[in-house]
This record gives C-alpha cells, sequence and structure tokens, in this order.
C-alpha cells in the first residue's frame, strides 16, 4: 500500500501511476477525500483516509472511502489545527460510521493496541515507533532524539495556521513555539538535511508524544511481533479479572 498525502501532490498523475503499479491499498490524507477516492475504487483500489475530526470523517465516508484512520492530535506530523485527542476522537467516529477504523496518534506497543480495540478501532497505524526503526531510512540522529525523548519533548506548531505540525523539541522548534507571525512550513525547506543527513535543527523533525515511550531501535518484525503478542496477554488478562 501507498500514502497519498493530497496536500503535497504536484502532479495528479502520481494516482495513475498508483494504479499501474498494482497497488491495492492506498491512504489519502492532507484533503478534500472526494478528490481521488471515485478514481481509486474504480480501478479496484482499497481506499482510507485519514480524519482529525468527526466532521471530516463523515464527509469522507460520504465521499465512499472503504474505512478511515482517526488520527489524535498526539500524532506527529501535519495536523488539523483543531487539536482534539485520540481518546476523544476514536470512539466518537467509531460510534457514527459503519465502516472500518485505524487508530492512530499515540500508539506504540501492545497495550496501545488493546485500548484502541477497546474504543471500537479494528486495527492500529504506528508512526513515530515505525521511524525509530532498524530499518527506517531516517538518520540515526533522527531515531535517537526519538529515543532520548520524554513525553513533553513534542510541541505543536501553527496552532492558528493549517496544516499544524506536532514535532520533536529542538531549538528550531522551541524557537516557534510562540510565534504566531511565522508559518512553521517555512522551517521545512531543509528537510532532506535532516533526514538523511541528521542535522537536527536543519528543519522540524516530525514526532508524536508517544517518543516519549520509545526506548529503543528495534527491527520491524520485533516491534510487530511484540506488539501482537501483548495486545493478546493485555485482552486475556483484562478478560480474566473483570469478566466474570
Amino acid at each position: 500500500g501507498v500514502n497519498i498525502a493530497q496536500a503535497f501532490v504536484r502532479d495528479p498523475s502520481i494516482v495513475e501511476f498508483v494504479v499501474d503499479q498494482g497497488v491495492r491499498f492506498v491512504i489519502t490524507s492532507a484533503g478534500d477525500p472526494r478528490t481521488y477516492t471515485s478514481q481509486l475504487k474504480d480501478a479496484g483500489l482499497t481506499v482510507f483516509h485519514v480524519v482529525p475530526t468527526l466532521r471530516a470523517a463523515l464527509k469522507a465516508v460520504d465521499a465512499g472511502v472503504d474505512g478511515l484512520v482517526v488520527e489524535g492530535s498526539e500524532g506527529g506530523g501535519f495536523k488539523n489545527p483543531s487539536d482534539v485527542s485520540t481518546m476523544v476522537l476514536l470512539p466518537l467516529v467509531a460510534s457514527k460510521v459503519e465502516v472500518p477504523v485505524i487508530a492512530a496518534g499515540g500508539f506504540v506497543d501492545g497495550r496501545t493496541m488493546a485500548a484502541a480495540l477497546a474504543l471500537g478501532a479494528e486495527a492500529i497505524q504506528m508512526g513515530t515507533r515505525m521511524v525509530a526503526t532498524v530499518e527506517s531510512p531516517i538518520h540515526e540522529n533522527w531515531k535517537q532524539a526519538i529515543v532520548d525523548a520524554s513525553e513533553t519533548d513534542t510541541v505543536l506548531l501553527n496552532r492558528h495556521a493549517a496544516p499544524s505540525l506536532r514535532v520533536l523539541r529542538t531549538d528550531r522548534s522551541n524557537a516557534l513555539e510562540f510565534d504566531t507571525s511565522t508559518n512553521a512550513m517555512e522551517h521545512m525547506a531543509r528537510h532532506t538535511e535532516l533526514y538523511f543527513g541528521g542535522d537536527m535543527d536543519a528543519a522540524l523533525a516530525l514526532g508524536g508524544a508517544v517518543a516519549g515511550r520509545i526506548e529503543s531501535i528495534e527491527p520491524v518484525a520485533d516491534v510487530i511481533k511484540n506488539c501482537s503478542n501483548e495486545c493478546l496477554e493485555v485482552l486475556r488478562n483484562l478478560g480474566s479479572t473483570y469478566v466474570k
């Protein structure tokens, strides 16, 4: 599968390219779900759309998406300025729609996965956790910054603009935290120097608050296996403790 962040699509033919390459699953985000959904579904693809509010979720369902990625504001990366947490947003959306829901924003292990299932999700999406993996192509400095971060070491920028961004705390992001006159997106121009050169102040390092719970850089296979096993263990323990 692939992600299509609509706000950053420069050439709409990317959709035709995705179809031609035999991709079967697409997640669209950062834009109107009506833009590509019909084209993708007519080609036989499964389409989910990322939503930050109930209103956006209902709009996406009306557009015909197959499912939703419900992402709260604690997640890393480009956000909606509405700043609604996953704990509030996920059960709200799950109670109002009849399509599958993937939970995103704050998920890192089996314990949080079990919580997502309890709140109405069918699955979880992990972003920051996957950045800090052995296979992730970004520079080791960024991965280590995630490992070193505490639960308070992210900041939501562009609270009065779109898109907002949740990023790791650095000298650059700290300087922008209370600056309402500057669009933080202007500080993403040198992102390749950050991503691949490891200069943590060249641009803004996207990351979620869950960085505070990540203690090591692990292989992706281990992350997924441990998450699944722990989730099942948590659910079994909850059942034996509270269901009589």
